[in-house]
């Protein structure tokens, strides 16, 4: 996940740099949680608290769908933007990106 974001990162202008910046801080944010995710189970364990293996694997799966669902949104957003006065292009977002 880390190398297509850098490509992304790369293909992207410098004035939509925000954008990617922006993703960035939204992942080390889902970073954070799942750090603090995982020493409170470990803290539960120790306590003898059992957690349910199904709500971990849940609770991870969904942190690593939204972030590729968010790399999927940039990357066509990167497209529209590599495409701007492209008449051809489909747009990948009806309402275009320099709205």
């Amino acid at each position: 996940m880390d190398k297509r974001f850098n490509e992304i990162q790369q293909r992207i202008s410098k004035e939509h740099r925000d954008l990617v910046k922006f993703v960035q801080h939204v992942f080390d944010e889902y970073d954070k949680k799942a750090e603090e995710h995982r020493r409170l189970v470990a803290s539960d364990a120790l306590a003898g608290i059992k957690t349910s293996g199904v709500e971990e694997k849940t609770f991870y799966n969904t942190i690593h769908e939204t972030k590729r669902w968010m790399l999927d949104v940039l990357e066509r957003t990167t497209q529209d933007f590599e495409h701007s006065g492209d008449k051809n292009w489909n747009k990948n977002f009806k309402d275009g990106v320099n709205g």
